[in-house]
């Protein structure tokens, strides 16, 4: 006799019957409509229970939401329990899909758990009693194992189709989260659109202009502690009872260094939805790894910013520095980041020396002293000195913005004045001369009908003047976009945007090194090279004006 025939044979003797009823609803089971509801399966296992006669319900099971896959149920769980303390002698579902759609866990549940402790097992839709001798034992195991494996495709299939539904909802910009990044909510009129929560979004802009201005992440994090800010998981916990922390852990109501880091990161505060950063490795898996940027599922300008993008593009430039912060201090040092040497183009390093007649700190190079001697020449600048001299060379860089600003007003005027500018007037004469083509062409089939011209001469005009209309249409296109280019430098130039709006500075500060250079390479002699930003901009306004000056504004010098 093997194990299926004991079990049977021994699961007979057992009268009445203690038991539980066991009912379980997926979200998934909800989206494809394959099972009842909740309601509708206790009605049709109390019905069945009924008619028997011989069968005391325990008490009812019941895992509402709950993946199949997924055998981490908490009814599912005291059930067992109660099995164990032989409180439950029978269980009772709808179908086995209902007890779970692991083809390996429901099996070895059914096979090893139930048969070892004696229990009854009737499954409605299969036509499954283990109690009942119309079946026999092998016919039982092979409609059990075969039902089980059907059940796990269909999770895998219904997880494929969910999956791929989710991916395009993302494509085309919809929020699918079931909860909004922190200073952001979902609107009330449509659950896939994300709006602005303002107490949130308060605290996402303070974050990023302390971290633009010069304060440290881990300064940052204090500060928010300081305050009593709540972090985002305790704000949300706070909004939305229901919300679990994905990671399981207690929290405490603190910001950490990590929390701020991935906020300054996350394009979602400038209007792009960011989706697809994580998935699991499997549906049968719980466990989610990182998927890389490149792949995932970003589309621009879905909701209002919170950042602005330039604030947010230097923040982003500050995370390509190699900063230190001091433990006992918050905020960064004004050239942490910048300073590089010319030779070895490594980043040097802050020291302090203290004389007799007084203390001075200063840059060093130190590849020599870490590496070895031959690996870099001596290179070192006093700091008051670079700060004099890196305000010096801005505020030039300042001035030269603000005199090709006035030259540039003073061009816009004169064109004004003279009304349309020399290229206006160029395409205007070609659109003319297009248009006047187009109408004589239109005027070639008359002529040729009434015998004026004929037919040979007609075709040979009409190819004539086809071939003309072509050329003055893409003499118009590049003409156009001629223009376009030339509105687009005196209009939308980043270099005088970004330094002629500064003025007069009288003091160097971290903002103003952030958003003008890129780096600052000090040479062995002390002499210091600075890299500024914009600098293809600044060749571009600089050709613009000489060419208009040229053009029709000799009076400009």
């Amino acid at each position: 006799m093997n194990k299926y025939e004991e079990f049977f044979d021994g699961a007979l003797t057992e009268k009445p019957w203690k038991a539980a009823i066991y009912i379980r609803l997926s979200k998934e089971d909800e989206k494809v409509g394959e099972s009842g509801s909740v309601i509708a399966q206790r009605e049709i296992l109390k019905e069945y229970v009924r008619q028997q006669g011989n069968i005391e319900i325990v008490d009812f099971y019941v895992d509402d939401g709950w993946s199949g896959s997924n055998f981490s149920r908490p009814s599912f769980e005291r059930m067992i329990s109660d099995i164990e303390a032989k409180i439950v002698n029978c269980v009772i579902v709808k179908d086995l899909s209902r007890l779970g759609r692991n083809y390996i866990e429901t099996g070895s549940v059914i096979d090893s758990f139930f048969v070892e402790r004696n229990i009854r097992l009737v499954v409605l839709n299969n036509g499954i009693d283990t109690a009942s001798g119309s079946m026999n034992a092998a016919t039982q195991c092979i409609t059990v194992g075969v039902q089980n494996v059907i059940n796990e495709s269909v999770i895998a299939t219904t997880s494929v189709n969910i999956r791929g539904t989710l991916n395009v909802r993302r494509q085309q910009g919809k929020f699918i989260g079931s909860f909004a990044c922190y200073g952001y909510e979902k609107s009330p009129d449509d659950r896939h659109r994300l709006v602005i929560d303002e107490p949130a979004a308060q605290t996402v802009r303070q974050v990023f202009r302390w971290f633009v201005e010069g304060k440290s992440i881990i300064g940052i994090t204090k500060t928010l502690n300081a305050m009593g800010v709540p972090n985002p998981s305790t704000y949300k916990k706070q909004k939305c009872p229901n919300y679990k922390h994905t990671s399981g852990k207690n929290n405490d109501g603190l910001w950490c260094e990590s929390t701020v880091r991935r906020m300054l990161e996350n394009e979602m505060y400038i209007g792009n939805m960011v989706q697809g950063k994580n998935k699991k490795l499997s549906y049968k898996s719980k466990k989610c790894v990182s998927v890389p940027k490149n792949e995932q599922i970003i589309v621009e300008n879905t909701h209002e910013p919170i950042i602005d993008k330039e604030t947010f593009e230097k923040a982003q430039s500050l995370f390509n520095r190699s900063i230190r912060t001091a433990p006992e201090k918050t905020e960064v040092d004004l050239f942490a980041g910048f300073v590089k040497c010319a030779d070895c183009h490594r980043a040097m390093s802050k020291k302090t020396n203290n004389h007799s007649y007084g203390t001075y700190k200063y840059y060093r190079c130190v590849t020599s002293h870490k590496m070895y001697k031959g690996a870099c020449t001596p290179h070192s600048i006093r700091i008051d000195k670079l700060e004099n001299a890196v305000l010096t060379a801005i505020q030039t860089m300042i001035d030269t913005a603000v005199e090709l600003d006035a030259l540039l007003e003073k061009i816009n005027k004169k064109a004004a004045k003279n009304g349309e500018g020399f290229a206006e007037k160029s395409l205007k004469k070609l659109i003319d001369e297009r248009d006047k083509t187009k109408k004589m062409m239109l005027e070639l089939y008359p002529d040729w009908k009434s015998g004026v011209i004929s037919k040979e001469e007609y075709l040979a005009l009409k190819n004539s003047m086809d071939n003309k209309a072509k050329e003055l249409d893409k003499k118009i296109a590049d003409l156009e976009k001629m223009i376009k280019e030339d509105n687009e430098k005196s209009k939308q130039n980043d270099f005088l945007s970004h330094f002629a709006r500064h003025g007069k500075i009288e003091r160097l500060t971290r903002p103003i090194l952030t958003e003008l250079v890129d780096s600052i390479l000090v040479h062995s002699d002390g002499n210091i090279t600075i890299n500024f930003k914009f600098t293809d901009a600044y060749e571009q306004i600089a050709e613009y004006i000489e060419q208009t000056k040229q053009k029709y504004l000799d009076d400009i010098a």
